[in-house]
């Protein structure tokens, strides 16, 4: 009889037990997803921003288009005028294709580049995670290597490529004029196509690695129109300023 009522105590204090420890799961798991679950109470917070952002910025891109229609009108009346005029209009237009300020078109390539769907296999090093995807570094080389094989205008996702554009990784993204995008990237270039390509292609080149990692990282075709857009930044200079000629004034 004792022994019947030992057993049942310690079947009792074994049930206890499994319930405290299911209850101590249970617990556990309503903790970590409440706080998985936290960062997500501020996604329409943190999308309404986004959006709000992204109509600025498309507000603000609208009113520089505006501007410069407004002085290409204006350069067009002042071109209509005298024979000195037409001339310093025609230079004037020349300086604005050398800096990027028009779109343009001709003759050229397109090339995508895109991350790689595939993944590193076996015992890989560290970094080898890293080559299956699209870097800064990959983009300033393709455009080197366009720049150097006679392209006349580059741009890449829509961002006109000039002097003063900065490209570089920031995290999973790539800013490019200070603008934030992700693979793809569409790589637009004005010249002669089979130079371009020829260039890009050469063994050791710009796309020789992402080729041997995954060919289908690398998209490129020539095509007989190219348009490339102008550059939509700031064109302000807050420290350069002009150096004035020996002996005159600036």
């Amino acid at each position: 009889m004792r022994d019947n009522k030992l057993y049942q105590i310690m079947v009792f204090f074994a049930i206890w037990l499994v319930v405290g420890l299911l209850l101590g799961l249970a617990f556990k798991e309503q903790t970590r997803l409440r706080t998985a679950e936290l960062p997500s109470a501020r996604l329409p917070e943190l999308a309404r921003a986004y959006v709000q952002e992204k109509q600025s910025n498309a507000a603000l891109e609208e009113e520089i288009r505006q501007l410069r229609q407004k002085i290409n009108e204006l350069e067009n009346a002042f071109a209509s005028g005298t024979k000195q005029a037409q001339v310093l209009n025609q230079s004037l237009q020349e300086a604005k294709m050398i800096a990027g300020l028009l779109e343009v078109e001709g003759p050229g390539i397109e090339l995508i580049l895109q991350d790689s769907k595939r993944k590193p296999q076996g015992d890989s090093p560290e970094l080898l995670p890293e080559l299956y995807t699209i870097h800064d570094y990959d983009l300033l080389r393709v455009v080197n290597e366009l720049r150097q094989a006679g392209a006349e205008a580059i741009s890449i996702n829509g961002q006109r490529v000039v002097a003063t554009t900065g490209i570089r990784c920031t995290g999973p993204v790539v800013f490019i004029n200070d603008v934030k995008m992700a693979s793809p990237f569409t790589v637009l270039a004005i010249g002669d196509p089979k130079t371009l390509v020829g260039a890009l292609e050469m063994p050791g080149g710009a796309l020789a690695d992402l080729k041997s990692v995954d060919p289908k990282m690398v998209q490129i075709k020539q095509l007989d129109k190219v348009r490339v857009p102008a550059y939509s930044g700031s064109t302000q200079f807050r420290y350069a300023k002009p150096v004035p000629p020996e002996g005159g004034q600036p």
